[in-house]
């Protein structure tokens, strides 16, 4: 987790395991219809089973706001 996750009140980072990448990105999907959010690639670990997909959301805004809120939110949207 990064350290402006960590101090940011509202920002949160969501971490999906699903046992296949179209089921991941529903997830996924899904969170983004709440909050502004992105999402990462989805990854394969070698050696287990299924998919992860990280999403970072920002619980202040909801996803039709757009943007980042703040001059002090310094994050990356994906």
């Amino acid at each position: 987790m990064t350290e402006i996750f960590e101090q940011t009140p509202g920002l949160v980072q969501i971490h999906i395991t699903a046992a296949d990448t179209a089921t991941a990105l529903e997830a996924a999907e899904r969170i983004s219809r709440l909050w502004l959010s992105s999402t990462y690639p989805a990854k394969r670990l070698p050696g287990e089973d299924g998919v992860r997909i990280q999403v970072d959301a920002d619980l202040r805004r909801c996803s039709e706001d757009g943007g980042i809120p703040g001059t002090d939110a310094d994050i990356a949207v994906h």
